[in-house]
């Protein structure tokens, strides 16, 4: 069994976490009714924590990402509060906060992707919430406000035009994409819906219906416009993108690059 003093952090992040959280048990860790963690000898503690961190840091430099485990984040800084040591405490709590910055910063990129800009703001303003330094979390706002400004444009332009343009497939298609962008994501359809009644070559209005159904998490519905948008335009790397998104949300495996 593989000690905290002879772990070696460079062969399996998996290991890193089995070990941390069995030095963490052995200390006697719980929590009591009300949430509050206590051991059994906090002298101790101090020092396992202490030898923990310097184990965390090793990880988080050679692999150049957090542990895989917010628990265990969660862990050592109860365990900093119940020992009083604050210095942890504020390291282990950034890291949550970080950890959770990644997870909304990765939803507003995928929002962002499927068109929808009005949701992808929303996640990227939480994730810089929590770590106002991320360096994806920021470019990615600015660039859906930049969106969400020209769309907001564009419909007062396009609003003008909707009696005169009602066969038009191509207005249509500005119009959804608009609405999509601003996330009005039902009227978003029924607008893809008229550009591919009056534009039925059109791929980018199929692969870009799919995108508005994946933003309402309509999964299988969104299949068949990608599969068509690809019969039309095999190269269309929206209906290739979001067919591997929506395999990731319904069977799992590796996040779509």
């Amino acid at each position: 069994m593989t000690s905290l003093e002879s772990l070696d952090v460079t062969v399996d992040l998996g290991e890193n976490v089995k070990v941390i959280q069995r030095a963490i048990s052995d200390l006697g860790f719980r929590r009591d009714s009300g949430g509050n963690v206590q051991v059994d000898d906090p002298s101790r503690a101090r020092g396992v924590l202490e030898k923990i961190d310097q184990k965390i840091d090793e990880v988080e430099e050679y692999f150049w990402r957090p542990l895989d485990s917010p628990e265990v984040y969660s862990d050592l800084r109860d365990l900093a509060i119940t020992i009083g040591d604050s210095a942890r405490e504020g390291k282990y709590q950034k890291k949550i906060d970080r950890i959770k910055a990644n997870d909304l910063e990765f939803k507003g990129r995928i929002e962002s992707f499927y068109g929808n800009q009005a949701e992808a703001y929303g996640y990227y303003e939480q994730a810089l919430a929590l770590a106002p330094d991320h360096p994806l979390a920021g470019p990615g706002k600015e660039k859906t406000v930049k969106s969400l400004e020209k769309a907001k444009k564009d419909m007062e332009k396009l609003e003008k035009s909707v009696s005169v343009k009602a066969e038009d497939g191509g207005f249509w298609y500005k119009y959804a994409v608009c609405h999509l962008t601003l996330g009005n994501l039902e009227n978003a359809c029924e607008s893809f819906d008229k550009a591919i009644k009056f534009s039925p070559d059109n791929p980018d209005a199929y692969a870009k219906k799919g995108t508005s159904l994946e933003s309402m998490k309509r999964y299988e519905e969104a299949r068949p416009f990608f599969e068509k948008a690809l019969e039309l335009k095999p190269s269309s790397m929206i209906a290739k993108r979001g067919l591997n998104y929506l395999t990731y949300f319904t069977q799992g495996g590796e996040i779509p690059e």
